[in-house]
């Protein structure tokens, strides 16, 4: 089977690890070939960039775009976020001259591949499935990003269009969790509700379990204490994350002796939880700069609880694929959400960790006085682990994705 898939990541290599990279190589690896159309941002385009990567079982082709990402003037990104549409249907009519693609996978955002979906569905019948992450143009509401009303309100309208547009060429919308299927299926009551179903963030295991000597070694290493309690925040530290709830709670913590917060990653609120490690003697916060990714996901080992911050002002429901890194390393996690996500909900039914709003800091450090008994963790750390194995690796969303594609449930 062919399968052409768009994404909006800079890929630069098929070993490049993530929870869309993940999934291609395992299709590869069940034998299928899978072109890849990557998009190469302005901001990372130089002139020895190899416009085409092949790999036995598959390539990667390079879309040159403006940058869409992390631009903070509205109207260039919505201008570009437009252009992009074309870029993938350009691309996609030099992929199909060479191959007929029975399978289309995407994920979302952006929303402007529609265009080049339709296209390939069009011209070659192929089947299309939407890996849903972020429900635009509903997360941009928060912050202030955009509006319902007045010129930003123009802006939510168009990408609403466009977002009904590919929830409408998709054959299948695969969603983050429950909670994501009933905020789409809320505010967008026109979808069929058969279409729609659970493929959750997923990855390959990665790392090894350490012994407690190399546990040791790693936090010397990183400078983190060895008798503590390590309760690890990995990932961006921006306004989405609610990092100045994180660091109130981090505060409220010091009454608990044995605990230490770590918090590795780099984003537009770094400077807040520097500036708090350095101005506000936050003796139980540690700060690292971001890691490579594989150099991450194995320190992760060396540490007892993952934490999930999300902002309390969030009005739609994020899953955030950094849970996936503490739960393959069997770690319990410690949630701090908004109301909307299912993220802490889902770990406390199934035993592997423990939830909180995001502004309740005594509810949070009655959380982490809770963590701190170690029979405890390890019992929920075991269950993250297993949880993880049977729902949130590649195999899991790739077998999701072939019963829709195939009649029947064992097909590979």
């Amino acid at each position: 089977m062919n399968v052409l898939f768009f994404t909006i990541d800079n890929v630069t290599s098929f070993r490049t690890r993530s929870i869309y990279m993940d999934l291609v190589n395992k299709f590869i690896r069940e034998g299928h070939y899978v072109t890849v159309i990557s998009v190469c941002e302005k901001r990372d385009q130089r002139p020895d960039i190899v416009r085409r990567i092949e790999t036995d079982g598959g390539e990667v082709l390079k879309v040159f775009s403006p940058n869409v990402t992390k631009v903070s003037n509205y109207i260039m990104k919505g201008v570009s976020l437009v252009w992009l549409n074309h870029l993938y249907k350009k691309a996609a009519k030099q992929a199909m001259k060479n191959r007929l693609y029975d399978l289309v996978l995407y994920g979302s955002p952006p929303v402007t591949v529609y265009g080049a979906v339709d296209l390939v569905k069009k011209k070659q019948g192929s089947y299309s499935y939407l890996l849903l992450k972020d429900i635009w143009p509903y997360d941009c509401l928060f912050g202030d990003a955009l509006s319902t009303k007045g010129w930003k309100g123009i802006a939510f309208n168009i990408l609403k269009f466009m977002a009904r547009k590919l929830y409408s060429v998709s054959d299948v919308i695969g969603c983050m969790s429950p909670a994501n299927i009933k905020f789409l299926t809320d505010n967008e009551p026109e979808i069929d509700k058969d279409k729609i179903e659970v493929n959750p963030n997923s990855v390959e295991p990665f790392g090894v379990a350490l012994s407690e000597a190399e546990i040791k070694e790693t936090r010397k290493k990183y400078g983190i204490p060895t008798d503590k309690v390590i309760f690890l925040y990995g990932g961006n530290l921006g306004i989405p994350q609610g990092i100045d709830f994180a660091l109130e709670a981090v505060k409220a913590s010091k009454i608990v002796d044995d605990a230490c917060f770590v918090f590795v990653g780099g984003g537009t609120a770094k400077e807040l939880v520097e500036k708090a490690k350095t101005t506000q003697n936050y003796e139980n916060l540690l700060f690292i700069p971001p890691m490579p990714k594989d150099e991450y996901d194995q320190f992760v080992y060396a540490c007892d609880v993952g934490l999930i911050f999300l902002n309390h002002e969030c009005l739609s429901p994020n899953y955030p694929s950094r849970l996936l890194s503490y739960m393959q390393a069997g770690l319990p996690v410690l949630c701090a959400t908004d109301i909307y996500t299912d993220v802490g909900k889902i770990a406390v039914e199934n035993g592997y960790g423990l939830n909180c709003q995001s502004n309740d800091v005594g509810g949070f450090v009655r959380c982490v006085l809770y963590m701190m008994d170690n029979k405890k963790r390890s019992n929920m750390g075991k269950k993250a682990h297993d949880y993880y194995i049977r729902n949130y690796t590649s195999d899991n969303s790739y077998q999701i994705i072939m019963n829709r594609l195939l009649p029947t449930t064992n097909a590979r």
